[in-house]
């Protein structure tokens, strides 16, 4: 009986240390894929120009081509961005903010549904542990040029500061009781106005459904991105001979004979949803992005900065 006690507490202890360890080891890893991204190097040379990536202009009088004034500092603000000159002055700490400084809101939702968990390489990462890596390499390069960023689930925590950066990573990969055997779509309410949404998730489920999802969000929204996140095998149908298929909600078992007789309408249906998926997020402007598990997840990331990176810079200079 101690003895059972005793692998209870450890086997306790391990899921406990994993759990604590998950966003750290998503954080790394995000960094990793954005560390090398060429449109990272391309916003570090803007920071240095005039041309900052996430500092747009916005047409208000200030005293001086560059300097508007002087606002006191918040948690969501960068400590480089600190005046120290002006905060020694007093006993308050401030910003000095530039005249074209209108920093966007940009929220971030990853699907983490049963589907989401799929896996079918050792060496490779899940669709969900995929999407939050997207979602925090993406953080990383607008945090680094300026921008909001936070979870769509909690707008009002949005920020530009490592603890934003922190607590999208731990919203992100917060697991829930149960996952759901259905798939999930975004939903949201009262998002803060002007505000960009990243949205990662396989969105396999029927155009319908995704149409009435992204509709709700484009009439509280101007602009967005969608990661389609799918796994080598959902993309490939890779096997060969008779396979036996069993959906995530285990309803029934789907056998096929010969799937190298199917192999080729298979992929000729999902690029047709693929094509709809990204006709659909066009529509209702947003951009898309289809990321295969085993690729480089910085050629994603270099895309959804191409498609982002001018959506945020019209938004500010309105």
């Amino acid at each position: 009986m101690r003895h059972r006690s005793a692998r209870h507490n450890k086997s306790r202890l391990q899921n406990g240390l994993i759990a604590a360890l998950t966003p750290l080891i998503m954080r790394h890893r995000a960094e990793d894929a954005a560390g090398g991204l060429p449109a990272l190097m391309a916003a570090a040379e803007k920071a240095v120009t005039t041309l900052y990536t996430g500092d747009h202009r916005q047409r208000k009088a200030g005293s001086g081509e560059k300097f508007w004034q002087f606002r006191e500092y918040d948690s969501s603000d960068r400590p480089q961005d600190i005046d120290w000159r002006q905060s020694a002055k007093g006993d308050r700490v401030f910003i000095r903010q530039k005249e074209w400084q209108t920093a966007q809101t940009v929220l971030f939702w990853a699907q983490n549904d049963r589907g989401m968990s799929l896996r079918t390489g050792h060496a490779l990462a899940s669709k969900h542990e995929t999407a939050v890596i997207l979602s925090l390499g993406l953080g990383l390069l607008l945090t680094r040029a300026g921008e909001r960023i936070g979870p769509m689930v909690e707008p009002a925590r949005a920020g530009r500061s490592e603890m934003a950066l922190q607590h999208l990573g731990d919203a992100l990969c917060r697991m829930p009781e149960t996952l759901s055997v259905t798939p999930e779509l975004p939903r949201a309410e009262n998002l803060p106005r002007q505000s960009s949404i990243i949205l990662a998730g396989d969105f396999l489920q029927s155009p319908d459904e995704i149409d009435r999802a992204l509709g709700v969000l484009a009439a509280q929204s101007p602009h967005g991105l969608i990661f389609q996140i799918l796994d080598p095998a959902e993309h490939d149908l890779p096997y060969n001979g008779r396979v036996i298929f069993r959906p995530f909600d285990d309803s029934r078992d789907y056998s096929i004979a010969n799937v190298p007789s199917i192999r080729q309408a298979y992929a000729t249906r999902l690029q047709n949803h693929i094509e709809t998926v990204k006709a659909l997020a066009r529509r209702h402007g947003f951009g898309h992005v289809l990321h295969v598990t085993r690729d480089d997840p910085r050629h994603a990331l270099s895309t959804a900065w191409q498609i982002l990176s001018p959506q945020l810079q019209q938004d500010g200079g309105k």
